[in-house]
């Protein structure tokens, strides 16, 4: 699992090269992730947990700074604070979503199959659904 992982933290730094990394617990942090239009702030720190079981297992749930609304409201299927928090200081809350619609297919090949790159952009789809 750890050589994935390594080519998945390859893959994910292309893109998100501030990435920060914790190996105890398996933990991802995106920081200023660009949120699209009409929530509470332009940027928001994301993170997320790379399950036990990966990649056979898919993530589940991201999780974001507290305080954060779309239109003035809490979104849906968001709960702060989440029972888990990251190890990133702070107070996080959590959006529960599930990847490509509960459709993961992850393949030995990163470039054929579901990953974690796939993962995080599609973060975007939610946050443009808004509550």
């Amino acid at each position: 699992m750890q050589a994935r992982i390594e080519q998945e933290l390859d893959l994910l730094r292309r893109h998100f090269p501030k990435l920060e990394y914790v190996k105890e617990g398996h933990w991802i942090k995106i920081p200023s992730y660009s949120m699209p239009p009409d929530w509470n702030r332009p940027t928001a720190d994301l993170a997320f947990q790379i399950p036990i079981g990966y990649p056979g297992t898919p993530p589940y749930g991201f999780y974001m700074e507290i305080s954060v609304l779309f239109k003035g409201q809490r979104p849906n299927n968001y709960t702060e604070p989440a029972g888990t928090q990251p190890p990133f200081g702070g107070k996080w809350g959590i959006f529960s979503w599930a990847p490509q619609d509960g459709e993961w297919r992850a393949t030995a090949d990163l470039s054929s199959g579901c990953n974690l790159l796939n993962w995080v952009l599609g973060f975007a789809d939610r946050l443009r659904e808004g509550v």
